[in-house]
């Protein structure tokens, strides 16, 4: 006879995945009678055109992510030049600045180049995203080139290998799987996107679904339109793990890591003139016209919409990122504490309440519809209360979606904690609660304290499913930016931005901060 904690586990595995995994679950099974007519229709008028600029934008936005992020990962992990350590951290605050935000700055500035008809192109848009999303593959590609030993790099260079050898022959092929993962990453944002594509005139798969649902209100339409974007999501899961397979090589006990090189003169002024560039151009020039706009907003008396003012948005900001945030987190660990001695199996099932992170956003806000709807139809819930255009029909979408993070972040600081320790606690008599309390949870703070910070970098700015499921009344800063922008109103977009751009910078600092600690990045 099985013991009561073994049941009590299982029983919290399946219920966290049974619960998580179900929008998903119900858009697919309501693909096994697929609508012809519609298909028809879609296939007779824009699918051919979304599938195109979808690929196209995807394909650009990767490549560009991966050259920009590896390359500056491997200068500042394998050469030496002045301010070398904080520069290699502030190359990761990007991220804090939302795609669409960084995409209506460089529209109204090319614009006055170039002229507003050229700005709004498919190829200004990538720039952007690329902007805003290569620290991701920074960051997987600065981990995996830290880890690397300096005996493997220092036989390649007896051998007669120069610096772009050691980098093409031994370094790249080594960081393979991480660069996939970063790469994977940027692949799904950039699928999931629609505020920056919609700035940019690009129609893309998701900004289909988003036009489908706000247009005509067709909800089995915009399913359909769906299905074909979790068909690209799942391709991309794919050849991103063909990408990772094979492993990684990490540097032993005994081996040294990485030692950064000296550069000449030459090389250390482009090393900073290429860092400074980076910088100058995704942050400085964007913080810079925000700051500008914003000034001119306030003094103009335009900080404001119909629904209230920055304090009313800020509110409903940490109200809704918050609640998801902690409840990702929460369940998270609870979910990564559970599965963490119970063998692979449990791993596996427990891997598939990372499903949501797997598809794009507007993919996740469908399902969540179809299944909160059918929930409200059965009337279980007291008289009046609706989960559809709830905060907690909202809520429970964006811990669907983000729930992956705090799982694997808190699943990857618990595989470093010692077995013995875990073991000895058990043989003097602690239970799991508080095995778990004295010395698995301290021991895995750091990685905690990571995904957390990269739940609030995605929850603020978060925007299709928001959009999407948000109860009427209920705006975010992410929203404001949203309207104002979709009626080329800079101005009153600037104020927002900057109150997003400032908890992003908040949430990456405490990252970094978690990083240098020793937490690690997981996909």
């Amino acid at each position: 006879m099985r013991r009561p904690g073994v049941w009590f586990g299982w029983t919290t595995i399946l219920a966290v995945v049974a619960v998580v995994a179900s929008p998903i679950v119900v858009l697919a099974w309501s693909l096994i009678d697929p609508s012809t007519n519609v298909w028809a229709e879609l296939w007779r008028t824009r699918l051919p055109g979304m599938i195109i600029e979808t690929a196209l934008l995807l394909v650009s936005v990767v490549f560009g992510a991966v050259v920009f992020g590896t390359g500056l990962a491997w200068l500042v992990s394998a050469f030496e030049f002045p301010a070398r350590r904080v520069v290699g951290w502030l190359l990761v605050t990007p991220l804090a600045i939302p795609g669409y935000v960084g995409g209506f700055v460089w529209l109204e500035t090319m614009s006055d180049v170039v002229g507003a008809r050229e700005a709004r192109s498919l190829w200004l848009c990538a720039v952007v995203l690329v902007l805003s999303l290569y620290p991701y593959v920074y960051l997987f590609a600065r981990a995996s080139f830290v880890d690397q030993g300096e005996d493997s790099l220092a036989v390649a260079r007896s051998l007669g290998a120069g610096k772009a050898g050691v980098f093409f022959r031994v370094a790249l092929p080594a960081a393979r799987p991480a660069i996939a993962a970063g790469a994977a990453l940027v692949a799904m944002e950039t699928l999931t996107d629609i505020g920056t594509v919609r700035l940019f005139n690009v129609s893309t798969l998701a900004d289909g679904v988003m036009r489908v649902w706000f247009g005509t209100g067709d909800l089995g339409a915009a399913t359909e339109l769906a299905s074909a974007l979790t068909g690209a999501a799942v391709l991309l899961i794919t050849f991103e793990r063909l990408l990772r397979s094979g492993g990684r090589r990490s540097r032993g006990s005994t081996e040294a890591a990485m030692n950064p090189r000296p550069l000449t003169k030459a090389g250390v002024v482009a090393a900073i003139a290429v860092t400074l560039a980076m910088l100058v151009i995704a942050v400085g020039i964007p913080l810079l016209r925000l700051f500008f706009w914003a000034s001119e907003s306030v003094r103009a008396g335009t900080a404001v919409t119909v629904a209230g003012g920055v304090t009313h948005h800020l509110g409903n900001t940490m109200l809704l990122a918050g609640s998801a945030a902690v409840v990702s987190i929460v369940v998270g660990t609870i979910l990564a504490l559970t599965v963490a001695h119970r063998g692979r199996v449990a791993r596996v099932v427990g891997r598939i309440s990372t499903v949501g992170y797997a598809m794009p956003g507007p993919v996740v806000a469908v399902g969540a519809v179809v299944m909160l709807a059918a929930l409200d139809r059965r009337g279980w819930l007291p008289d009046g209360f609706l989960l559809v255009g709830s905060v907690a029909g909202l809520v429970f979408a964006l811990v669907v979606r983000f729930l992956a993070v705090g799982y694997q972040g808190v699943e990857a600081s618990l595989d470093r904690v010692p077995t013995t320790a875990t073991e000895s606690a058990r043989v003097l008599g602690a239970g799991p609660v508080r095995t778990a309390v004295a010395i698995e949870l301290p021991a895995a703070r750091f990685g905690v304290m990571a995904a957390f910070a990269l739940l609030c970098v995605d929850m603020v700015k978060e925007l299709p499913i928001t959009l999407l499921l948000r109860p009427f009344g209920v705006d975010t800063l992410s929203v404001w930016v949203w309207q104002a922008t979709s009626e080329s109103l800079w101005e009153q977009a600037a104020v927002p931005s900057l109150v997003m751009v400032v908890i992003g910078m908040f949430a990456v600092g405490a990252l970094l901060v978690a990083l240098e600690r020793g937490a690690e990045l997981v996909s």
